[in-house]
């Protein structure tokens, strides 16, 4: 099974084709890059949740699932490692002297949160079923970060 990417450069359309261990691999390895700036350990990556947000994933219904995991959605982007910088960008938002939850930075914190050990990942083309444009990535992460509680934000993310 082959998972294709698409890249559309000058109105000329270039595709990539990656192994599923490939993009296993450019996942934690984009995860763990911007974990490192923040002084977080690198993630493991988890079967259980993998395959948990491939089955959610599957859906192409572009909101939380509610489920039991941490969680990070992005849609519309052509690589998976092009959602995950994305979601690190919200760093630029954040404000370290006021630690806490934001929806615009919510997918940052759980990115580089520091308790947060495992991540799986469900990545697929939607390309407009349910709404959801083009590719859809959703991860999974536990224990799950962004949790509201007195220092926690101030533990769990650091500054570079």
């Amino acid at each position: 099974m082959r998972i294709i990417f698409f890249l559309f450069l000058l109105g000329m359309t270039t595709v990539f084709a990656m192994e599923p261990s490939q993009v296993k691999q450019t996942v934690l390895a984009s995860h763990n890059k911007y974990r490192a700036q923040h002084h977080a350990a690198k993630l493991n990556w988890d079967d259980e949740l993998a395959s948990y947000a491939e089955r959610y994933a599957s859906k192409c219904v572009f909101q939380h699932s509610g489920g039991p995991y941490g969680e990070n959605l992005a849609a519309g982007f052509p690589t998976a490692s092009a959602a995950i910088s994305r979601w690190y960008k919200e760093n630029e938002e954040y404000s370290y002297y006021h630690p806490g939850f934001s929806k615009t930075t919510g997918h940052f914190t759980q990115l580089v949160w520091r308790s947060t050990k495992r991540v799986g990942y469900g990545f697929v083309s939607c390309n407009g079923k349910n709404g959801t444009p083009g590719n859809y990535l959703v991860c999974e992460y536990s224990p799950a970060g962004n949790v509201v509680n007195n220092g926690y934000f101030k533990a769990n993310v650091l500054p570079m």
